[in-house]
């Protein structure tokens, strides 16, 4: 971000709270003010995806037992019927634009409000992402056809995914690489 765009905020944190921002500060090697910055980027992002993309917590066993009632094909056709009516919708009113990188963000985002546990790397234009949920092969499937509808909204050079019990992983290719 444009440094002149910046502007100072100040406020206080009890003595625990600071230790404590200070040793995940130094174990992240970046300053407090940036880790603050990065944290509340975070948390805006999910709460604004929260609110207003109709998203509900519920139990990981509630999941895992509806999940069993339905078959894979079920859970595939659930999936796509779902993505196919809200992708495009979700990602303009998560980032008021249409883009590559708008849905990659999307895509991210969706990924942090579910608060699986996952890794995004990115190498010259090569999106590397690996999500574990625990939550089975078919929450595999749904993942897949939910975050594979907002991958094809676009012309991605390639998108990789492969799908599993426990995890999911896919890869974008955003530009040829030089």
């Amino acid at each position: 971000m444009n440094q002149s765009l910046k502007r100072g905020v100040k406020f206080e944190l009890d003595r625990s709270n600071l230790a404590r921002l200070n040793k995940l500060s130094r174990a992240e090697a970046i300053s407090p003010s940036m880790l603050i910055n990065q944290m509340l980027v975070q948390y805006l992002g999910v709460r604004t995806a929260s609110t207003i993309s109709e998203f509900i917590p519920i139990r990981k066993i509630l999941l895992i037992r509806l999940l069993e009632k339905f078959s894979e094909k079920e859970v595939t056709d659930i999936a796509k019927s779902i993505a196919r009516f809200s992708t495009k919708k979700i990602i303009l009113r998560l980032r008021q634009e249409y883009h590559i990188m708008s849905s990659i963000d999307v895509v991210e985002a969706l990924i942090r409000i579910s608060n699986h546990k996952y890794k995004h790397d990115v190498n010259y234009g090569i999106h590397r992402f690996n999500i574990s949920h625990n939550l089975g092969k078919k929450w595999s499937l749904y993942l897949y056809e939910i975050y594979s509808s907002v991958l094809r909204q676009f012309n991605f050079k390639k998108v990789d995914i492969s799908v599993s019990g426990q995890q999911l992983t896919f890869t974008i290719i955003v530009k040829a690489i030089m």
